[in-house]
C-alpha cells in the first residue's frame, strides 16, 4: 500500500475473534446511494447461510469518492467483525481499487463484488465450491443456468459486442469476461493482480487474459444478475478507452512490474548434499497469499503486491522456520511465468479441501451433508 492510500480495520490479533477464510472485496465509487441498498441484498446473503460474517473479511475500497461513500460504508459494515475500510486518495478506476483490495486481504479464498450486489451473492458459496478444481472462478451471465433480470437491450448488445472483439484479441474463450462477481485462491489473485495494469473497467480481461497465459484453471458460475440504476459505466463514453484496454490485455502483462522473489536453495554448492523442504511443506509455513513455485532445483516464494519491509519479514520466516536453507533474492517476468505454464501456485490438495470447506459456512455445509 502507498503512501496515496489509508487503511483502517479490526485488529487480527484479537484471540476471541475466528480467524477470516474468505476475503470479499467490495470496489466503491461514489456509491454513497447505492451502498445501503446493496448492503441490504448481501445482509439477505447473510440470513440465508450463504455468507458467515464470523469467517468473512470485508475489504471495502473507496476509490476516490467525492461523495459519502467512505462515511456511508463505516456506518454500515460497523457492525461485523472483520471489515478493513481501504481510502484511495484519487480516483484509480474499478481495477486499481479492486487490486487495493486484494492487496490487503488475508484471507486464503479472495473474491470480490460490485458494491450493488447485482449479483446474488447468494451465489458466494457456488464460487467457493468451484475453487476446489480451479485456480479461479468467474461469474457468467451467458453460461447454462444463468438468469438476467430486467435486461437492457443497449447494454447486452454491447456486451455481446464487446465480448466478441475480447476473445477474438486475447483468445481467452469464454463468454463473459466483465461479469462483476469474481473469486480466486488467495495466491492466484495476488499474482494476477501484481501482473495487471489496467485500472479501469476492462482490467477483468486482462487478469483473464494472464490467467490464460499462465495456463491457471478458470471456472465459469452461471449467476442470478439482476439490473439496478446508477452504475458507474457510461457505456458509449467509456467504449473507446474499453477497448483500447483490451488490445492492451493482449499483450499479457508485458508493461508489468516484475514479481519480488525468494529463492531457496541448498546451502552447498553440491545440490546433492541436502534436501529442500518440499512445496507443500514451504506453502504451509507461509502466509496463504504467498505463491509457491520450483525452478531449477530451488524452491521460488513469489511475493506479489508487498512492499519490501514485508518482503524482508518474509525471508526472516523463511530463515527462521527452514534454517538449513539459503536464501536469495531474485524477480521473475511476466514471460518467465509464462515459460513455466501451466503454472501450478497451489500444491497442498488436502489444504485446499480444507481452505474451500472452511470458506463454506455451516449452514450450507449442513445443507450439503444432510442432502
Amino acid at each position: 500500500m502507498n503512501d496515496s492510500e489509508e487503511a483502517v480495520g479490526s485488529p487480527s490479533s484479537e484471540p476471541e475473534v475466528a480467524a477470516v477464510s474468505l476475503s470479499l472485496v467490495i470496489p466503491a465509487y461514489n456509491e454513497g446511494l447505492r451502498l445501503p441498498d446493496g448492503l441490504s441484498r448481501l445482509r439477505i446473503a447473510i440470513a440465508s447461510g450463504a455468507i458467515d460474517p464470523a469467517t468473512t473479511e470485508f475489504v471495502v475500497v473507496d476509490d476516490g469518492s467525492t461523495d459519502d461513500t467512505t462515511a456511508k460504508a463505516h456506518d454500515l459494515f460497523s457492525s461485523f467483525p472483520h471489515v478493513i475500510h481501504v481510502r484511495l486518495s484519487e480516483n484509480h478506476g474499478k481495477g486499481g481499487a479492486v487490486r487495493a483490495g486484494v492487496a490487503v486481504a488475508s484471507a486464503p479464498i479472495v473474491a470480490f463484488a460490485d458494491a450493488d450486489m447485482a449479483i446474488d451473492p447468494a451465489q458466494t458459496p457456488e464460487f467457493i465450491r468451484s475453487l476446489a478444481d480451479a485456480d479461479l472462478a468467474i461469474g457468467s451471465r451467458a453460461a447454462s443456468g444463468a438468469s438476467v433480470n430486467r435486461p437492457s437491450l443497449r447494454r447486452s448488445i454491447m456486451n455481446r459486442a464487446f465480448n466478441r472483439l475480447v476473445n477474438v484479441v486475447t483468445r481467452v474463450a469464454l463468454d463473459d469476461t466483465q461479469c462483476g462477481f469474481k473469486a480466486f485462491r488467495a495466491p492466484v489473485a495476488k499474482l494476477l493482480f501484481h501482473c495487471s495494469v489496467t485500472e479501469r473497467f476492462a482490467f477483468d480481461v486482462e487478469i483473464l487474459s494472464l490467467a490464460r497465459r499462465l495456463g491457471l484453471p478458470i471456472a465459469e458460475v452461471p449467476v442470478q444478475w439482476m439490473r439496478v440504476g446508477g452504475s458507474q459505466i457510461r457505456p458509449w463514453t467509456d467504449a473507446r478507452s474499453m477497448v483500447r484496454d483490451v488490445f492492451h490485455a493482449g499483450r499479457g502483462g508485458a508493461s508489468a512490474v516484475p514479481v519480488p522473489t525468494l529463492t531457496v536453495g541448498h546451502a552447498g554448492e553440491d545440490p546433492s548434499t541436502g534436501t529442500l523442504p518440499s512445496l507443500s511443506v514451504v506453502s504451509g509455513a507461509l502466509p496463504p497469499g504467498l505463491p509457491v513455485l520450483a525452478s531449477d532445483g530451488r524452491v521460488l516464494v513469489l511475493c506479489p503486491l508487498m512492499d519490501e519491509d514485508a518482503v524482508e519479514r518474509t525471508e526472516t520466516m523463511i530463515k527462521a522456520r527452514f534454517p538449513d536453507v539459503v536464501v536469495g533474492r531474485t524477480e521473475l517476468t511476466v514471460a518467465q511465468l509464462s515459460q513455466m505454464s501451466p503454472v501450478k501456485l497451489t500444491w497442498d490438495d488436502e489444504a485446499i479441501s480444507r481452505q474451500v470447506d472452511q470458506a463454506l459456512p455451516a449452514a450450507i455445509v449442513g445443507k450439503v451433508s444432510g442432502a
